[in-house]
């Protein structure tokens, strides 16, 4: 019986280009078929085939190409390719963060790629030794899981282009990637590996379920090395389209400086009011008044024409003060440096940064400290 071709992966013309040549070196049969996901809006998609038993030698050359357990070494390549990171479950929270992300885009004339991954049963749920001791419903298990991804994909695109406008879709030449794995390892290792200079993607909010962008949004802030846009729900279609206020939260952080500086790069290009913030206690301590002067005197030097104010709010409660300043300010975008921590403090000390991504109704900007 003539074995079936199956998609292993759908990349932008140029990536799909260059799978088939690392396919090609290895022996790999490989059918690289037109995806029409939207008539003219950017780059030609392409779904890159293969057969079913070349699966076991293909997947590890298509995760060194995008990306594979990240952080295990610096990875430089020769040539940035400029671009914001997407990733999307085609939710409502994925909309305003797709929409957001655009607004972006269009301010730094750099493009987006939209990221997709699902769960592919025959490579996710047994070993690549194990595959031929089943059955072949789990070919047809596989096609349904692609053609289902594929739709959802297309009919996401065509909204959003629909809702943004098409010209402006096109301004910034999107990309799209469909592929099977895991998101949470898979959106970090396509980051690193390609210097994403953001990444956006919605909070999901407190009833996030598992397996959704909003259920893993604080490992990607935790854990990526670019700067990470978290977009909830409530987010207005109106954010960065106007004057905009930033908070910036600071603790008076070493690293505040340099990710004020990533921020600078990512939202200069909008109206920008700056406004740097620090919880103290509830009584006035002259020496954070003292640092905050300081601060905004470095600033309003290094960044002229940016409006800057700092301020010393009170509270014995972080989250309560911030969240009580930024409804009175009208604050559009909160940003802020976290840490990496390990697992016990992740647990039983949950940071600021973790807490604020589904309390709040605000977009948060978190650089990696």
């Amino acid at each position: 019986m003539e074995e079936k071709l199956i998609t292993i992966v759908t990349l932008p013309y140029s990536k799909a280009q260059f799978l088939k040549l690392r396919f090609d070196a290895e022996n790999i049969a490989c059918d690289l078929v037109s995806f029409s996901l939207i008539e003219g809006a950017g780059s030609s998609t392409i779904q890159v085939r293969i057969l079913e038993k070349d699966i076991e030698r293909a997947i590890p050359i298509l995760e060194e190409m995008l990306g594979v357990k990240p952080f295990l070494e610096e990875i430089q390549p020769e040539k940035a390719d400029r671009h914001i990171l997407v990733p999307v479950d085609f939710s409502v929270h994925s909309e305003k963060a797709c929409k957001l992300a655009v607004n972006i885009a269009a301010k730094l004339k750099t493009k987006i790629i939209l990221m997709h991954c699902y769960i592919n049963p025959v490579i996710h749920s047994i070993p690549f030794s194990d595959i031929y001791a089943y059955d072949s419903s789990l070919l047809s298990n596989l096609e349904y899981s692609e053609e289902n991804a594929n739709e959802a994909f297309q009919k996401f695109v065509k909204k959003m282009a629909a809702e943004i406008g098409l010209e402006k879709w096109k301004s910034v030449s999107p990309e799209y990637i469909i592929k099977s794995g895991y998101p949470e390892n898979d959106i970090l290792a396509f980051a690193q590996k390609n210097q994403s200079q953001l990444i956006v993607m919605g909070s999901g909010g407190k009833e996030a379920l598992y397996g959704t962008l909003g259920s893993i949004a604080v490992d990607i802030m935790y854990n990526a090395t670019v700067p990470v846009l978290i977009v909830p729900e409530e987010t207005p279609e109106t954010t960065l389209n106007h004057s905009s206020s930033v908070l910036y939260a600071t603790n008076f952080d070493e690293k505040d400086f340099a990710s004020i500086e990533k921020l600078m790069q990512l939202l200069r290009p909008f109206n920008l009011k700056i406004k740097c913030v620090h919880v103290g206690r509830s009584y006035t301590d002259d020496w954070d008044v003292a640092r905050l002067n300081g601060m905004k005197d470095v600033l309003c030097e290094k960044y002229k024409g940016i409006d800057f104010e700092c301020s010393l709010i009170n509270g014995n409660d972080i989250l309560d003060a911030l969240e009580a300043y930024i409804k009175e300010e009208k604050i559009d975008i909160i940003s802020l440096t976290t840490h990496k921590r390990n697992l016990l403090t992740r647990l039983f000390n949950p940071s600021l940064a973790r807490k604020m991504v589904f309390h709040t109704q605000t977009p948060l900007l978190v650089f990696h400290g």
